[in-house]
């Protein structure tokens, strides 16, 4: 008996498998033979799912940032705090640095493609809209742009060999920042 194949959960599977080969090469560098390979498949089966290298890393992309968007919703939905969000990126934090180090390779390598680097602010757009759902209104859309700059910056401490630096630490540090500043931020 022929087996039966899901293609849509096997496409979803090489999106999922591709995001480790495309961070260790570098997206510009790799090519589809190399992901063929490395994910273990023909180069005809890759084209099958993807008619380009680049359709192949637009749809990883979307996919999971879409599945992030979606699970940070869905926490909002179930009315949790700024500590939950917290503890859902840092228990992420590999998976959110391989998207960080994506972007930054599209920005440095790529950045004369108008798409890809559309595909970035688009999934900056996306977890920025996702995370604004944990803040009052009456920030007015600043809270997850400012979660997501703090969120970004941690990742790049952490990057830069300081594993241990503490999520709540540097929030504590944030609010006293805040308090400094509090009276003077409308002069800035």
């Amino acid at each position: 008996m022929p087996k039966i194949v899901d293609h849509n959960l096997y496409r979803i599977e090489l999106l999922s498998k591709s995001l480790p080969i495309f961070v260790s090469k570098g997206v510009a560098s790799v090519s589809m033979r190399e992901l063929s390979k490395e994910l273990g498949v023909s180069t005809g089966t890759l084209y099958h799912y993807f008619p380009t290298k680049e359709a192949l890393f637009s749809s990883m992309v979307k996919h999971l940032v879409s599945s992030d968007a979606e699970a940070i919703h869905k926490l909002s939905e179930e009315n949790a705090n700024v500590n939950d969000i917290i503890n859902f990126v840092s228990g992420k934090e590999g998976h959110f640095l391989n998207l960080m180090l994506l972007a930054v390779d599209v920005k440095r390598q790529l950045s004369d493609s108008e798409e890809l680097a559309q595909l970035v602010e688009e999934s900056f757009t996306s977890y920025e809209n996702a995370l604004n759902r944990f803040f009052p209104k009456e920030t007015e859309g600043k809270g997850g742009k400012a979660f997501l700059a703090f969120f970004v910056g941690v990742l790049f401490l952490k990057l830069k060999g300081e594993p241990e630096t503490s999520w709540i630490h540097l929030l504590e540090g944030l609010k006293y920042l805040g308090d400094l500043f509090s009276g003077d931020i409308n002069e800035i």
